[in-house]
């Protein structure tokens, strides 16, 4: 990782619920309402959304090994609200004439988990290697800037599961079985304190979530929760077992993620050649 050639010619990694990333034309101003636009002017002057604009537009880009972008589509399908999200896996190249910052540094990130080569750089590099503290913890992550990029590659993820497998099955019918039961009353005692005791479903979910993270290695367990609504329909429900059990393999067999990203074309970012 100390080696900028080796460094370039390595594959990097990158999970995003966004189906075009990186998005060189992403306007960060376009989903600002007529008032959030007359406050930021009102408090910051007149060009106060052009000036968020681009710095929004400057903010580094994410690249990890393959384990740290998989945590981090954990991370936002639990903390962030993103398990009814549909998320892509990036496999990115270098360009080989990116500018690598020497050394490898702390995670440069601010309290948003924003950060701005700019800010930490010497003149001219777009690259910024550090050590990852969040994400398969202790291994070299990259902060970019997209000119660094030449080119990706995506599939969705996870890939489908095995309707055949006898876990999905038992699991199926143990959510159909669970959805025909009648939720608890709560204990008059209690009420004060719990306004609604837990339902079969949500029950059973749970167990079920238990019994996959169980296949996890123990650093990914506590981020392994997927959620199922209680207005979830039929549909969802059956299709949940099966979710789960792809979640998974993503970890317990990542090589047929990475067949799947073997077999899609590279999208060129910087050059007009062919990438190889």
């Amino acid at each position: 990782m100390h080696d900028d050639t080796t460094l370039c010619g390595l594959y990097w990694y990158h999970s995003s619920a966004h189906e075009n990333w990186p998005d060189l034309n992403f306007d960060p101003a376009a989903g600002l309402t007529s008032e959030t636009r007359r406050r930021m002017k009102a408090i910051s002057g007149s060009y106060a959304v052009e000036r968020w604009a681009e710095r929004q537009k400057a903010k580094a880009l994410h690249l990890g090994t393959y384990e740290a972008a998989i945590e981090n589509m954990f991370r936002r399908m639990r903390d962030q609200s993103g398990s009814e999200e549909q998320f892509y896996l990036y496999r990115v190249q270098l360009d080989p004439s990116c500018v690598v910052e020497p050394g490898i540094h702390p995670e440069p990130t601010n309290w948003l988990g924003d950060a701005y080569l700019a800010d930490v750089c010497s003149p001219g590099a777009n690259v910024l290697r550090y050590v990852n503290v969040h994400e398969d913890k202790s291994s070299v992550s990259l902060a970019v800037e997209p000119s660094a990029i030449r080119a990706v590659q995506k599939t969705p993820v996870p890939l489908s599961s095995d309707p055949t497998d006898p876990w999905i099955a038992s699991a199926t019918q143990r959510l159909l079985a669970a959805t025909s039961e009648p939720r608890p009353e709560v204990e008059a005692s209690n009420r004060r304190w719990r306004r609604h005791a837990p339902s079969p479903l949500d029950s059973a979910v749970r167990a079920l979530e238990l019994e996959i993270a169980e296949r996890l290695p123990r650093t990914l367990r506590e981020r392994f929760s997927v959620g199922l609504g209680a207005e979830a329909s039929a549909d969802a429900q059956q299709a949940f077992p099966m979710k789960l059990a792809a979640l998974a393999r993503l970890v317990t067999a990542p090589e047929s993620t990475l067949e799947a990203l073997n077999a899609q074309p590279w999208h060129l970012l910087v050059s007009s050649e062919a990438a190889s």
